[in-house]
């Protein structure tokens, strides 16, 4: 990724910090990104490491600051700030590097379920906010999204949708080379799907891209989740299966 200027970095929206960082000069070593408050809040949330429970509860202790500011205390965690995505924990000794937390609790951390048309539902983390300004319905914690179509394919038979699925897979797989094919069949429905890597040239760098199609009837249900990191794959998989007909 591409390394950014101070005086460069985006507004990505307020940051909440201890005054620890400004009062006592301390620098962060426990981060963390919560779903946003408001449209002003960018999530992050950053603590020296050396708050107490009692300091942690007092609200006077804490305030909301612009990212530039952050930067200027420590600009260590400019590539954190701006690329990791709500959900995202963060920790490091003094002086060394910063290292991912997987088991720290955070309160919007749950999976909730989404009714999307009359056919079709998803269950979702519910750290993924709804993107209402997207041409197709998008959810997104910021470094992982998901991009949902329905289509309907009137007057064909689910033999001849899933031909049809395949053909496009192949043909992707010309321009771009497939990592992984997959396929699963119930009783209602065909799922298939890929996994590919594609190149961002804006933020230089590459990203992951599970493509799937889960037909029932004649609708299709076609979803894109994007990803940062190859470990995703898994939840892009388990969020993939999650996909359920709502009218049984």
């Amino acid at each position: 990724m591409k390394k950014i200027k101070i005086e460069d970095f985006p507004n990505i929206g307020a940051v909440m910090a201890s005054s620890m960082l400004f009062k006592d000069d301390m620098k962060p070593h426990f981060i963390f990104r919560e779903k946003p408050s408001n449209d002003n809040d960018s999530g992050w949330r950053m603590f020296s490491g050396f708050e107490s429970d009692e300091y942690s509860n007092n609200a006077d202790n804490f305030g909301f600051y612009d990212a530039k500011t952050i930067l200027e205390v420590d600009n260590s965690i400019s590539e954190l700030l701006l690329y990791k995505g709500y959900g995202s924990v963060w920790e490091r000794e003094e002086n060394a590097d910063w290292e991912e937390v997987f088991d720290y609790p955070l309160e919007d951390d749950f999976e909730v379920k989404h009714q999307l048309s009359k056919n079709w539902g998803i269950t979702i983390n519910n750290l993924f906010e709804k993107n209402a300004d997207a041409k197709d319905l998008m959810f997104t914690t910021g470094d992982k999204t998901i991009r949902l179509a329905i289509w309907n394919y009137d007057g064909k038979i689910k033999s001849e949708i899933l031909k049809s699925q395949k053909e496009d897979i192949d043909t992707r797989n010309e321009a771009n080379t497939i990592l992984k094919r997959y396929e699963f069949h119930e009783d209602s429905f065909n799922k298939i799907g890929y996994h590919i890597k594609e190149y961002d040239e804006r933020k230089d760098y590459t990203y992951n891209l599970l493509c799937t199609f889960s037909s029932i009837d004649n609708e299709v249900l076609q979803s894109f989740f994007y990803f940062d990191e190859a470990r995703d794959i898994e939840w892009a998989l388990e969020t993939w299966k999650s996909i359920e007909k709502i009218n049984k």
